[in-house]
């Protein structure tokens, strides 16, 4: 049995739930899942929720109408919580991606949900056994569920290891490196401080608001209300990338890498097979399917590129950031499909989101984290920790800069040899089917 400080992590609760399994499969549940965010976000649930669905359950994702057509090609029943016009409004936003500024914009884009996601769970039938699985961010939604439905049980998928407060190393505060000399009685300090100064002025007037419609008390401070509110929590990321921390939730189930691609079968295009074939392995850079302002990153990888000779692909569903007239070493593209076209390439540039990066884990190739926001810091530093790859701020970013971080990163040797240790573990993953065996095992709620 693995435990360590009161968590239990992967193995021990695995264990127990295979115990459970003959239980609950004999009755039929329905499963709901909130993904909150982009595609990197909504991806890992997708991938619960097909397998789920195809153990003879019913699925359910609630989600934003930009990644309704994601659901659809899973076959995977969906709800659409707000408006195209207030994703889009949030994402437009320039503070979005402001390390101190972010978490309230999100927050504030998210304040439909705190009447959509209760009403979808009243005009469910009463006696229907549910299990929500939700994001962090939906945890206090969470808790207003079960104001009326106490017998639904309440998991918190955590997408990335920031997502889970720790004052041990590695610790990244935002785009702040915390050194491992500090004490922990400072880092506890600066965390409350955190919290004081930046998360609890924006989040807990909103989850308030919301309570107070329903006759709930208030909360204090946002973290610490968020871990008390679910019966279990797991990751979508393993050990191996993050090791549990003691100060984790309790309990919590480690998992994998939940990859997921809507269209694993999508032929390359003819246009990206020549451009392939044309000469030398390209660069890719992409900063991430929810940055619609990316202007000055695409200016500077082109003329990094154009400096140091290579050839590169720009990936943005968004073309208006990327010059017109490009050279034919650079191909642009709206779209790819990472698990077919990543081990092709030479490295990937991105901005360090947790799909992104684990994609880049899995097909052994080197990558250049160019971080802005949220969890993007933290991915960061343990993909250089892992030895893949190495890391730029976003608001350092100059075309000097990345031609020759982009040098650094292309003539490791030791980089190459790290990317194939990784990918080794991807071979040995179970995916889905673990977490899946854990959430099928939780037990519902005894109510009175």
């Amino acid at each position: 049995m693995l435990s360590m400080d009161g968590i239990y992590f992967r193995r021990s609760i695995y264990k127990k739930c295979l115990s459970k399994k003959t239980k609950t499969m004999a009755k039929s549940r329905h499963f709901i899942f909130l993904g909150v965010g982009t595609l990197g976000d909504i991806f890992p649930f997708l991938s619960l929720a097909v397998e789920i669905q195809r153990r003879g359950h019913m699925a359910t994702m609630l989600l934003a109408p930009v990644h309704a057509m994601h659901a659809k090609m899973a076959g995977i029943a969906y709800k659409i919580l707000g408006t195209q016009a207030e994703y889009d409004a949030a994402f437009r936003n320039p503070d979005i991606w402001d390390v101190r500024k972010g978490l309230g914009i999100v927050l504030e884009s998210c304040k439909c949900l705190f009447t959509e996601i209760p009403d979808y769970f009243a005009s469910l039938p009463g006696n229907q056994d549910c299990v929500f699985i939700s994001h962090p961010l939906g945890l206090p939604i969470a808790d207003l569920v079960r104001s009326f439905r106490p017998d639904i049980p309440v998991i918190a998928a955590y997408m990335a290891p920031s997502n889970l407060r720790t004052v041990h190393d590695p610790l990244v505060m935002g785009d702040l490196f915390i050194p491992s000399w500090l004490p922990i009685w400072m880092r506890r300090w600066l965390w409350a401080y955190a919290d004081k100064n930046f998360v609890d002025p924006v989040a807990v007037p909103i989850v308030n608001q919301a309570r107070l419609a329903r006759n709930l008390p208030p909360i204090k401070s946002l973290p610490p209300y968020m871990y008390a509110v679910p019966d279990l929590s797991i990751s979508f990321f393993p050990t191996w990338f993050a090791p549990p921390q003691s100060d984790w939730p309790n309990p919590i189930v480690i998992g994998e890498f939940q990859l997921y691609d809507s269209n694993p079968d999508a032929d390359l295009s003819t246009e990206l097979q020549e451009f392939l074939a044309a000469g030398d392995a390209p660069l890719i850079f992409t900063p991430g399917s929810g940055n619609i302002q990316a202007s000055h990153y695409f200016q500077c990888a082109l003329q990094a590129v154009q400096k140091l000779g290579l050839r590169a692909i720009f990936l943005s569903s968004h073309r208006e950031h990327i010059v017109a007239n490009l050279p034919e070493n650079i191909l642009w593209q709206s779209y790819l499909p990472l698990r077919s076209i990543l081990p092709r390439v030479s490295a990937l540039i991105h901005h360090g989101g947790i799909g992104t990066t684990a994609e880049a884990l899995r097909a052994g190739i080197p990558q250049l984290v160019i971080p802005q926001a949220f969890d993007q810091f933290d991915n960061a530093a343990r993909v250089k920790k892992l030895g893949v790859g190495d890391y730029l701020r976003m608001s350092r970013l100059t075309t000097n800069k990345l031609a020759r971080s982009l040098s650094q990163l292309l003539g490791s040797a030791s980089i190459k040899t790290n990317c194939e240790l990784v990918a080794e573990k991807f071979k040995k993953s179970g995916h889905a089917d673990s977490l899946c065996d854990v959430i099928e095992a939780v037990e519902l709620k005894k109510t009175k």
